[in-house]
C-alpha cells in the first residue's frame, strides 16, 4: 500500500470514529438508567440573582475604563502605555429591563 493510501485510510478511519463518537454522546444515557452523581446540575435548580448589583458593576467597569481613555487622551499626563481590557459577563434575561432602565442595553 503507497503511502497516499495509507494516509486517506488513516483519515477515514479517524472520521468515522469521530462520527461514531459523536453519536454517542448525543445520544445520552438510556431512559432507564440514573445519571450519575457528578453529573450537570439540572435546570429545576434555583438560584437568585441580583440584576442591580449586576448592572452597578457594568456601570461602574466601563466608568473606569472611560476615566482610564481621558487620562490617556490627556497632553499634560506623563506618557504611558495604554491599557486594553476586554471583558465578557453573560446577564440572565431576567436583568434585561434593569440594564435597559439603567442605560447599559437597548433592544
Amino acid at each position: 500500500m503507497s503511502i497516499r493510501r495509507r494516509i486517506v485510510a488513516g483519515w477515514a478511519v479517524l472520521c468515522l470514529a469521530g462520527l461514531a463518537a459523536t453519536s454517542v454522546l448525543e445520544a445520552g444515557p438510556p431512559a432507564g438508567t440514573p445519571s450519575s452523581p457528578g453529573s450537570e446540575p439540572t435546570p429545576t435548580d434555583t438560584y437568585t440573582v441580583d440584576c442591580r448589583e449586576l448592572a452597578d458593576d457594568i456601570a461602574q467597569a466601563r466608568a473606569e475604563a472611560e476615566r482610564e481613555r481621558r487620562e490617556a487622551l490627556d497632553p499634560s499626563a506623563a506618557p504611558r502605555r495604554p491599557s486594553a481590557t476586554l471583558r465578557t459577563m453573560v446577564v440572565p434575561r431576567e436583568c434585561a429591563d434593569e440594564f435597559e432602565d439603567s442605560g447599559l442595553m437597548t433592544r
